[in-house]
């Protein structure tokens, strides 16, 4: 299993991780909003070309008043995940973990490159288990979503 940037080359159109919003992204929008808009990074894991996960990241920032603690700007450098998804045949198999820990080590390569104190993802109400298990807290929200923002921090990444 390989993971790489999503190219044109890439066999999208099996794939099925049992959201329909989430497999239309990856079969109709995340090589152009990467190509055309530069907007996120679609990163997928592989096999033979099939993609059966992806993540989709994107620098980003949060306001410090999220994250209670002081910091010297307003708005902070994060890096987001934009969407996460394993096709419905490859669930349970650590997949969705190596995405992740994949994201994990970009955000450390951030660090030292321009900054980032952590990551950030909007978790649908299923998946907030799914990132508390990698230690993902929910952030101080005023306005309910659909989504829940969570947020973890770059130094529990380096153990600093």
């Amino acid at each position: 299993m390989i993971i790489e940037k999503l190219s044109r080359y890439h066999n999208r159109e099996e794939f099925d991780c049992g959201n329909e919003f989430l497999n239309e992204f990856i079969k109709k929008y995340a090589y152009q909003n990467q190509n055309r808009y530069l907007v996120g990074i679609t990163y997928v894991i592989h096999i033979d070309n099939k993609v059966i996960g992806y993540i989709t990241l994107s620098a980003g920032s949060i306001k410090k008043t999220l994250m209670n603690k002081k910091k010297p700007y307003d708005d902070i450098p994060v890096l987001r995940i934009g969407r996460l998804a394993v096709d419905n045949n490859y669930k349970n198999k650590g997949i969705g973990k190596k995405l992740l820990k994949f994201a994990f080590n970009k955000a450390l390569e951030l660090k030292d490159i321009f900054g980032c104190v952590g990551i950030v993802v909007d978790a649908k109400k299923e998946a907030i288990p799914f990132y508390k298990h990698f230690g993902f807290i929910e952030m101080n929200v005023i306005e309910k979503h659909l989504t829940i923002p969570m947020f973890l921090s770059i130094k529990s990444l380096t153990n600093e």
